[in-house]
């Protein structure tokens, strides 16, 4: 089965699988050394004593009188110990599908659901870059510090711009006028 996996806590997940398998077979049968023909003894089979009749005539016995004698060699086709050859070719295909889509579907559900916490994850890493970028950008900037247009990292505080704190009394200055007086 195709198995994938999903997250540090390894969730793991079967599908469904389709194999195509082709294949090729050579086979060859032969006889090594192959003759067209062979020969087999035939042998003496003649029963003619060893026992007797009624009469006391000779009789055969059942075994043979000359045992082992060959009357001649007997000539065999071979025609079965031919070399034969064959060629075969096929595919087969095989769908394996799980049995239990209850638990095929609880695994997809948690799969889901650690794709969906690792993308969060990811946007929270972005979001603390940015923040942590804002915060440099900033302190620099409020210190006088400023990076040049030529600068190739001019780009990361370029967005930054320093305003003023809510609710911040600026330094401000006061003129005081002598205002004429009766009391003199």
């Amino acid at each position: 089965m195709t198995t994938n996996s999903y997250g540090p806590q390894q969730i793991q997940c079967q599908g469904a699988t389709m194999a195509l398998q082709p294949y090729t077979q050579f086979g060859v049968n032969y006889m090594k050394p192959f003759n067209h023909s062979y020969e087999t003894p035939v042998y003496d089979p003649t029963d003619l004593v060893g026992d007797f009749d009624d009469e006391g005539n000779a009789i055969g016995d059942g075994v043979p009188d000359n045992p082992g004698d060959i009357l001649y060699m007997q000539r065999n086709y071979s025609g079965t110990n031919k070399d034969a050859y064959s060629l075969n070719s096929g595919v087969t295909l095989s769908f394996i599908i799980p049995l239990d889509k209850r638990f095929q579907n609880a695994c997809l559900r948690a799969a889901n659901k650690q794709i969906e916490l690792q993308n969060q994850k990811l946007l929270n890493l972005e979001m603390d870059w940015h923040i942590a970028r804002y915060k440099n950008c900033a302190e620099l900037l409020s210190k006088g510090y400023r990076l040049k247009k030529s600068s190739p990292y001019y780009s990361i505080c370029k967005d930054v711009e320093i305003i003023e704190k809510p609710n911040q009394v600026l330094p401000h200055t006061h003129k005081i006028i002598p205002s004429s007086s009766s009391s003199q």
